[in-house]
């Protein structure tokens, strides 16, 4: 063989080519496929309270039920201490909480969120997504991110919990005169077409704390147990973004390990505030959660320094989560 090879050189050359040229093909067909993937259908699977759905944005609104399938152009609408699970043909999850008006259109994967809170969790290598508020626009490649609008005060908030090899999560305002680029654990805001700085969150608190995220930041054996309850594909979903949340919470685990060996205690946490940036006088810590869907507080602010106090002095040790390469303790 390597004679004839030897022997025929443009015959070589040729093959090469071709096998070089099919193997491009291929790559390029798949990531193709995954760019472009369309949601056709999705299903209302979980609800809680006062669910309802508009069908192709007609004037009326009918009561939701579990089961219930959404085609594109249909809305979906949570009332008061409400909530609905939607499953998408492709595997996309969506949780949406109380108060929340929720949509997606025909075509490639595109969600809209007119009010409310959702957290979105698509699996990973599934391409580009785009989530459009009135105030935001929002491009992901496969990621878990959550998103919330109040029309009231015409903001929109954007935090993404986990990272993608694809790329960051990209946040422009409405009119895309500015754009910036988040990683796990940050957030921003958007009020009035006015872009916020980029923060960070606690997310140990923001998985203890927001129901919507249930499942992304327990062990092992609490995601087991709640996997139970779920259905196939939606247990396949959570297993797949859960494994890409792991790292930015270990890495922030690891943080608070060593934020809490400074011992920080209520009486001498001034001097700490001063060294934020935060100059506080007489501050009297509050350190009951508020009873929303979503709880981002940013670890400068007042609630997450005192979060942080509250979780160094606490007699439990800080949360762990297994990995593959986590070798057992002699």
């Amino acid at each position: 063989m390597q004679q004839f090879f030897a022997q025929n050189p443009q015959y070589f050359s040729s093959l090469l080519k071709k096998l070089i040229s099919g193997l491009c093909i291929v790559c390029c067909s798949a990531n193709s496929a995954s760019a472009n993937i369309v949601i056709k259908q999705a299903e209302i699977y979980k609800i809680r309270n006062q669910v309802d759905i508009n069908f192709g944005r007609k004037p009326n609104w009918y009561k939701a039920k579990p089961g219930d399938m959404l085609a594109p152009r249909d809305s979906v609408r949570t009332g008061a201490n409400s909530r609905a699970d939607i499953l998408f043909n492709e595997g996309s999850l969506v949780r949406t909480g109380a108060g929340t008006t929720f949509r997606f259109p025909s075509g490639k994967r595109s969600f809209e969120l007119t009010s409310g809170a959702a957290l979105i969790m698509i699996r990973p290598e599934q391409g580009e997504s785009t989530i459009n508020t009135p105030e935001a626009k929002i491009v992901s490649q496969g990621t878990a991110l959550f998103v919330q609008h109040n029309p009231e005060s015409s903001s929109s908030l954007i935090g993404v919990l986990t990272n993608s090899p694809a790329g960051l999560v990209e946040v422009s305002s409405a009119d895309g005169n500015i754009t910036l680029k988040l990683q796990a654990g940050q957030f921003v805001s958007i009020v009035h077409g006015v872009m916020g700085l980029v923060e960070h969150f606690v997310l140990p608190m923001f998985y203890e704390t927001v129901e919507l995220a249930a499942g992304l930041g327990m062990n092992p054996e609490e995601l087991e147990a709640m996997l139970a309850k779920e259905p196939t594909e939606v247990q396949a979903t959570i297993r797949a973004v859960q494994a890409e949340a792991i790292d930015p919470l270990q890495n922030q685990l690891a943080w608070l390990q060593g934020f809490c060996k400074l011992r920080v205690e209520t009486e001498n946490i001034s001097p700490l505030l001063q060294l934020l940036g935060i100059r506080v006088s007489g501050t009297n810590f509050n350190l009951e959660i508020p009873d929303t869907d979503l709880s981002v507080i940013p670890f400068r602010s007042l609630d997450g320094i005192a979060w942080l106090g509250e979780y160094c002095q606490g007699s439990q040790p800080l949360p762990e989560l297994e990995t593959d390469d986590q070798q057992p303790k002699n």
